[in-house]
């Protein structure tokens, strides 16, 4: 089985304190594990339920091996002639139009050769008749948040199932609408089950630190720290939130080529414990470590009520920008810029 958490800094800490997740949180990291083909997700998923004594885990794991195997075949059928296979692009231009599954796999390996893109396989249904028009949505609001969704909508174009494949021709994603009686056994939005189940998990990280993203080599700020996270962390228990695997988050600062701190929402799992590497004669790098440590003692500082030097990280996200000679809608902003939060977005 594949490492469950792939940040070592994290994995080392986890170790160093004795915390380990039960094997039901492993189901959910292994469903949610970034980078891995959907089948060394099902494969791991299939490890874990040989080996555990969580019956109510392996039965859901069963309904889920049960349910992926069954939509993946009944995607790669088309013995009716009512569908059509569209290898695309990842911009969502047409590459080709097949009536057999395996024919647009092989084009689709050639094409993204050829052309060296990724590519998807939709399945299009044909429409023929009135009837056709009217399918079964494939957009679901979540109900545990208030959302309601009708079940049948107007076609729209949006493919019954697809694949998203590597530059190998394997598979990293698979999505289907096909059989909503299957699907129900296995909905995501039941709280009780394992594919997308919250994890309380600890995190020492404090404000300031500069992490990177293991999923895509991004470098970040962290906004808050341990204090914030277990604040976090007991504000969902006393006011009993809803809360699901995207909600195991920390607030990350990356800076953007027009010299904006711009803010995203990452799972800590994911966060690398690692500074900007320094690379002689890249000026881009060496601006981008400058404001990434100005950025990081400053809300280092802050976090403590204190302020640190405020005037650097305007400094330094403004050469930033200079050096990257980015043109966009926030250059106008970074140059009016009074205080670091103006450009903390």
């Amino acid at each position: 089985m594949f490492e469950l958490v792939q940040s070592q800094w994290m994995r080392e800490y986890f170790e160093e304190i004795g915390f380990a997740f039960t094997d039901f949180q492993k189901a959910t990291l292994i469903w949610n594990a970034p980078g891995r083909l959907r089948q060394e997700i099902l494969d791991a998923l299939e490890e874990l339920s040989e080996k555990t004594r969580d019956k109510t885990l392996r039965r859901q794991i069963n309904e889920r091996l049960n349910y992926e195997k069954k939509t993946f075949e009944t995607f790669t059928r088309n013995q009716s002639g009512k569908y059509v296979y569209v290898v695309e692009d990842m911009e969502y231009e047409n590459g080709g139009f097949f009536s057999d599954y395996n024919r647009a796999l092989k084009y689709a390996k050639k094409y993204m050769q050829s052309y060296e893109l990724k590519c998807r396989i939709c399945k299009q249904m044909i429409v023929n008749t009135d009837a056709d028009e009217i399918v079964r949505n494939p957009w679901r609001g979540n109900p545990n948040l208030g959302f309601e969704t009708e079940e049948y909508c107007a076609y729209d174009g949006t493919a019954v199932a697809s694949v998203t494949l590597n530059m190998s021709g394997e598979i990293e994603r698979f999505n289907s609408y096909e059989l909503p009686k299957e699907e129900k056994i296995v909905d995501s939005y039941q709280v009780e089950r394992f594919e997308y189940h919250f994890i309380k998990i600890p995190c020492p990280l404090q404000a300031g630190t500069t992490v990177k993203d293991i999923r895509n080599g991004s470098y970040y700020v962290l906004a808050g720290g341990e204090a914030d996270w277990n604040r976090y962390l007991n504000r969902i228990e006393e006011k009993n939130w809803y809360v699901d695997f995207s909600d195991i988050q920390m607030i990350c600062y990356k800076l953007t080529e027009s010299g904006i701190w711009s803010h995203e929402h990452i799972n800590p799992l994911y966060l690398e414990v690692e500074f900007p590497t320094y690379i002689e004669d890249d000026p881009k790098r060496q601006a981008l470590r400058y404001a990434t440590e100005a950025l990081g003692d400053y809300l280092c500082h802050k976090s403590k009520g204190k302020e640190f030097c405020p005037d650097l990280i305007l400094k330094y996200a403004r050469k930033y920008a200079e050096v990257c000679r980015g043109k966009s809608l926030s250059e106008k902003t970074l140059e009016e810029a009074k205080k670091p939060e103006d450009i903390m977005m």
